[in-house]
């Protein structure tokens, strides 16, 4: 594996790896109360039982919901697990323990009684395996029958993590647990029995696997420091959700090398916990961000593994991501894959519920061969309708003029690459040139079929380069620019218009639309500031003078505008929202304008 490509780990989490200090709790020891409530704040369907940090569905206690209960829980760390399921079609009451700690056998009791006591269907109580939840669940699960209750208990182990599992505590219960009690809670809703579900999860549990790596360890609410540190360019693998260390220890890598490592270990055949998919088998997939992993790097993912997925012959039909269960602000992901084994699974998984925390992936209903079409968007459409213009330049030395400008602007501009980055580089994301090359590329790509003949379908065609090469506000203010100035360029009558009147007319109105739709004006240092000076140069020039002296004066009041700039206070723009000290030297944008015209200006 190696360390380059789009998605390559690192210890760095949004500033909250290297300041790992900052947290944003009030103390470490109601941090879990306060979350708890938090989360009943607005929710006026759950309760929160006093001193027992149990979460209800308010319906069970006021007797509107009836039917099987489901009861878990766990230590806390894992949100929005496991209170964030509590809701129709899911769970009836969760139960919180301290931080990465089983709660105690009183409030998981109180849990099952809010929803079991009187209950003749009885209470589902589903615990992860770890020895302090059998422990803790078992006991309250003991007492609760001892006092009369229905109660059902099933141990969900889903980590495939470890090749063998004598000598362990058996396979830790994770993020496919979620599966179990999506399934489940939708069979009990729909009126299945106690039976029926704790049937089910064993058939279920049986065909999920779960697997994940961590680029970071998580921080303990009040703790100085992380629980462990991963080496640079490297990824713990086989992971739980207790900020342990996993399995191994393996290279970081791209996202495809990062899920086929995952996938394999998943698979691999000589694991005692490996899951047994098999070509064509329908699967259903979380992908789960373990706290820290950005949303970019998660759709990353989730393409990589429906794409490794389909590569085997394996149809993932439901595929679920977001932060199901966290291990605080862990940098990682684990990856929960459940063998369908019969096809109610998809329709239960697919039932309705009011839990906050599921992710509802939207489901097309249509069959798979049902026609549609999609309409396009012809990019060149302004260019062609542009060439309507009655304005067409009849003297083939005008054209190839212009064609000789655009040739000096492909080839003078990029050495203003490093200068436009630099002047870029305090009040923006330090790219003003690079982005502007990217157009500039586009150009030169283009420049063979450009219609330099039609003024008009010119500008237009160089705006529509501008709005898809360069992208950002940039590239938009450009093809705002061109756009503007084509349309109002192919509007001028045939005759009785000298050449630089139809010029500066239309790039008054080009800039004029800049103003409109950027909302910056002349002195709130931006390109307005180049532009304006070079448009009134244009506009007041003469019109014996030839288009090269009209592009020099252009060029000259740009470059004059540009340097005032460096005194100006940014009032538009990305720079108006940085500190003034931040704000020094010519304004990139302004400098550009000037860099292009003198460009032209050397053909």
């Amino acid at each position: 594996m190696h360390n380059s490509g789009l998605f390559t780990f690192t210890k760095i989490c949004a500033g909250r790896v290297s300041n790992m200090t900052t947290q944003l709790i009030n103390t470490s020891e109601r941090c879990v109360d306060e979350a708890l409530e938090g989360l009943i704040v607005g929710n006026s369907g759950l309760l929160l039982l006093p001193e027992q940090r149990v979460v209800v569905e308010r319906a069970w206690l006021t007797g509107r919901r009836r039917g099987v209960a489901i009861v878990t829980g766990g230590g806390s760390g894992h949100e929005p697990f496991a209170a964030g399921y509590v809701g129709e079609g899911l769970l009836a009451a969760a139960v919180a323990g301290p931080v990465f700690t089983s709660p105690p056998p009183a409030s998981v009791a109180a849990a099952i009684t809010a929803v079991g006591k009187d209950n003749p269907d009885g209470v589902l109580v589903v615990v992860f395996n770890y020895t302090g939840d059998r422990v803790n669940f078992g006991l309250a699960v003991e007492r609760c029958r001892a006092a009369g209750m229905k109660v059902g208990m099933y141990v969900s182990g889903d980590d495939s993590a470890l090749a063998r599992v004598s000598g362990t505590a058996g396979r830790r219960g994770l993020c496919g647990t979620m599966f179990v009690l999506k399934i489940v809670g939708a069979m009990v809703q729909a009126g299945a029995t106690l039976e029926q579900a704790l049937e089910a999860c064993h058939k279920l549990g049986s065909a999920v696997g779960t697997i994940g790596f961590a680029a970071s360890a998580c921080q303990m609410p009040g703790a100085p420091k992380p629980l462990f540190t991963v080496p640079q360019g490297m990824l713990e693998l086989g992971l739980g959700v207790h900020g342990e260390k996993g399995a191994a220890t393996i290279k970081a890598g791209t996202a495809s090398e990062v899920m086929k490592t995952l996938l394999d270990n998943l698979t691999r055949e000589d694991s005692e916990t490996r899951l047994d998919l098999q070509k064509g088998d329908d699967v259903a997939v979380i992908v789960n961000n373990l706290g820290c992993t950005s949303e970019l790097e998660m759709g990353i993912l989730r393409r990589e593994v429906v794409m490794q997925l389909k590569q085997h012959g394996i149809n993932p039909i439901r595929v679920y991501q977001g932060s199901l269960m966290t291990s605080l602000d862990m940098k990682g992901v684990h990856i929960s894959v459940l063998r369908i084994l019969d096809p109610s699974w998809v329709t239960l998984l697919d039932a309705p519920t009011s839990a906050l925390a599921w992710p509802t992936p939207i489901i097309h209903k249509g069959g798979k061969d049902e026609a549609f079409s999609v309409p396009e968007y012809d990019l060149n459409l302004s260019a062609r309708e542009a060439l309507g213009s009655s304005y067409t330049l009849n003297d083939p030395a005008h054209a190839q003029a212009l064609r000789a400008c655009l040739e000096s602007l492909v080839a003078k501009v990029p050495q203003h690459e490093e200068l436009l980055n630099t002047l870029d580089s305090g009040c923006g994301d330090g790219d003003c040139g690079t982005t502007l090359l990217l157009g500039i590329r586009a150009i030169s790509d283009q420049l063979p079929g450009l219609p330099t003949a039609h003024p008009a379908a010119l500008l237009a065609s160089l705006g529509d380069v501008a709005s898809v090469s360069m992208g950002g506000s940039s590239g938009g203010l450009y093809s705002i620019l061109l756009t503007a100035a084509a349309s109002h360029l192919a509007s001028y009558p045939s005759e009785g218009v000298s050449p630089r009147a139809r010029w500066a007319g239309a790039l008054r109105k080009g800039v004029a639309a800049v103003e409109e739709y950027g909302g910056a004006r002349a002195g709130d240092r931006t390109m307005l500031d180049a532009l304006l000076p070079a448009v009134e140069a244009l506009r007041s020039a003469h019109d014996a003078h030839g288009l090269r002296a009209l592009l020099q004066a252009m060029a000259t009041a740009a470059d004059l505008g540009a340097r005032r700039t460096a005194g100006m206070r940014a009032r538009a723009g990305r720079a108006s929202y940085v500190r003034e000290e931040n704000v020094t030297g010519e304004d990139a944008g302004a400098r550009a304008v000037a860099c292009m015209l003198q460009a032209l200006a050397s053909y």
